[in-house]
């Protein structure tokens, strides 16, 4: 099945500040994350995964790697972010609801700055007013 709608993928490191601001706001607080559909069970068994600590969000504790948006909106719809688990570093997707979308097991070395990140541009300049706006009224 096709996506919805499309997104597009932002590293922390490249911005824009506006949309990190704002996913560091709506994940503020540690949650429990949903693990829940056939995906995420599937990766989690494949992987190894230690399902017990991957799902105890904890904002403080993990480091935030990426966000993405829908292209159409400029809203964020899942981020990535780096934490330690059982002597391996792990990317742990989150999406809307505090939801586990995927886990990936990574070398310490990947930073996730691949081809498709976008650092500048008209979704670029359209995703940090988006996010600004968004901020404002918080």
């Amino acid at each position: 099945m096709p996506p919805r709608f499309e997104t597009a993928r932002f590293h922390v490191e490249s911005g824009p500040d506006s949309l990190f601001t704002r996913v560091r706001h709506i994940l503020s607080e540690p949650v429990r994350l949903k693990a829940h559909g056939a995906h995420v069970t599937e990766r989690l068994e494949q992987r190894g995964a230690p399902l017990e600590t991957l799902v105890r969000f904890d904002p403080g504790n993990w480091e935030l790697i990426s966000a993405e948006v829908r292209t159409d909106t400029g809203k964020w719809v899942k981020s990535t972010w780096r934490v330690r688990a059982e002597e391996r570093l792990w990317w742990v997707v989150v999406g809307l609801g505090n939801a586990l979308v995927t886990v990936i097991d990574v070398d310490p070395q990947r930073r996730g700055m691949g081809e498709g990140i976008v650092t500048g541009g008209p979704l670029y300049a359209q995703v940090d007013a988006v996010n600004t706006e968004l901020m404002r009224g918080m």
